[in-house]
C-alpha cells in the first residue's frame, strides 16, 4: 500500500517514512496540503496521514477537500495533532477523518492502524 504523510515538520516526515518503509510500505511525503494534492494527482495512495496544523490549509480542511473529490473519498485519513482540544477531533470526524492521533505518536498504534487500513 502507498501512504502519503503530510506534515510541515520534515524531521517527522522522515521518521514516519523510514518507519513505514521498513514495514514494507511505499511512502510519499509532503510539507503541506498543496504538495499533497499534487502527489495525489500523480500517485495511487491508500492512506493519508496528515498533521492538523500546517501552512496554507489545516489537516481538517485538507481532508474536507479530499472527501469532496470522488477519487479520494474511499482513502482513509489519519489526523495527527499535538493539541488536546477535543473540538479538533470532533470537527475532523465530521469532515471525514477516520481517526485522530495524539502527538507524540505511538508508532505501534500507528502501525496497527495502517495495517487495519489495508
Amino acid at each position: 500500500m502507498n501512504i502519503l504523510v503530510v506534515d510541515d515538520d520534515l524531521e517527522l516526515c522522515t521518521v514516519l517514512s523510514r518507519f513505514l518503509e521498513t514495514h514494507g510500505y511505499t511512502v510519499y511525503s509532503a510539507a503541506d496540503a498543496l504538495q499533497a494534492l499534487d502527489i495525489l494527482e500523480r500517485h495511487s495512495v491508500g492512506l493519508v496521514i496528515t498533521d492538523y496544523l500546517m501552512p496554507h490549509l489545516d489537516g481538517i480542511h485538507f481532508t474536507e477537500m479530499l472527501k469532496a473529490d470522488p477519487r479520494f473519498q474511499p482513502v482513509p485519513v489519519l489526523l495527527m495533532t499535538a493539541s488536546t482540544d477535543t473540538d479538533i477531533t470532533d470537527r475532523g470526524l465530521r469532515k471525514g477523518v477516520a481517526m485522530t492521533l495524539q502527538k507524540p505518536l505511538d508508532l505501534g498504534q500507528l502501525l496497527n492502524l495502517v495495517r487495519f487500513a489495508e
